[in-house]
């Protein structure tokens, strides 16, 4: 059984937050509760398998609420939430697109990219969590110099929904944060210290995070859309130019092999001369060298 399938956060039952299973005492002493069927957790700090909590299987069903469905993705969910409230930083990632191109008028390719914003260290204020976002209930809603900003988490079962995509606020961002990575994360942590490294994973690093929506992209690949078109275009008019010249040149070629075939014969009619015609045997002088009786100049030599 790997690390994503124990639960690295319990609800402490005094205080009512969600602690790593590192903060606690081992076994039932823990004092913790399942967040989601109110079951009592036990506190396993084992030495050969990673820590983690578990629900107590012996005379608490009573207390059980309803059927759990606490995994550790809701649980690193809730957690993210909690540090939320607590003040959290927040890294966004780079954000730089392309739009590919090939014309099949010249069978050349190009890429036209357009940079959005690079990484960047977000302190949010005004936080909520649990809120409402364009129709859709997100994990955190901020604001970011007066800025609407929105965190969805996302892992197997928990997509992002369409609403995100294009939101009803166009100046907003909205940023997915998908935890599928944070269990290598918590497989490194030996002592159960998962909420500190979960908080230095959002805080330091981009990867699992992507852009969802940002308010200056929509403008900016309007532009690389333009230039992509305009490209097309163009290789398109070159490449008929190119057709229409090569055609030109083709019809000189000929024009002066034709000219010069003239002037040769040309040269056969200037010539000044008493002539037979070998094959008829007819004789003539004059400046053709063509026999009228055969119609050709083939036979004609010069006496």
């Amino acid at each position: 059984m790997g690390i994503e399938s124990l639960i690295p956060f319990g609800l402490d039952a005094e205080s009512g937050q969600l602690v790593d299973v590192g903060s606690v005492k081992r076994g039932n002493a823990c004092g913790c509760i399942c967040p989601s069927c109110q079951t009592p957790l036990v506190a396993r700090h084992g030495d050969e398998k990673e820590w983690h909590f578990a629900h107590r299987s012996q005379n608490v069903h009573t207390e059980t609420r309803k059927e759990c469905k606490y995994s550790f993705a809701v649980s690193v969910r809730l957690m993210i939430r909690q540090l939320s409230n607590d003040g959290l930083k927040f890294r966004t990632p780079r954000l730089e697109r392309s739009l590919p191109a090939f014309s099949e008028d010249s069978y050349e390719s190009a890429d036209f990219g357009y940079f959005v914003t690079e990484e960047s260290l977000l302190t949010l204020e005004e936080v909520q969590v649990g809120a409402n976002f364009s129709g859709v209930t997100v994990d955190v809603l901020g604001l970011v110099a007066g800025v609407p900003f929105v965190v969805f988490v996302t892992y197997k079962d928990r997509t992002l929904p369409s609403e995100l995509k294009n939101p009803s606020i166009t100046k907003c961002g909205v940023v997915e944060l998908n935890v599928n990575d944070v269990p290598g994360l918590f497989k490194q942590e030996e002592k159960g210290q998962y909420k500190e490294v979960l908080r230095r994973y959002i805080e330091e690093e981009s990867n699992g995070k992507a852009w969802a929506y940002h308010p200056r992209e929509q403008r900016l690949r309007e532009v690389a859309t333009a230039n992509r078109k305009s490209w097309l275009l163009r290789q398109k008019t070159e490449a008929k130019a190119y057709t229409s010249n090569r055609r030109h040149c083709q019809n000189q070629v000929v024009s002066m092999v034709a000219s010069s075939s003239k002037e040769s014969y040309g040269s056969v009619e200037r010539s000044i001369g008493n002539y037979i015609c070998v094959m008829c045997k007819s004789t003539w002088t004059g400046t053709s060298r063509i026999c009228k009786k055969c119609n050709t100049h083939l036979y004609a030599t010069e006496n």
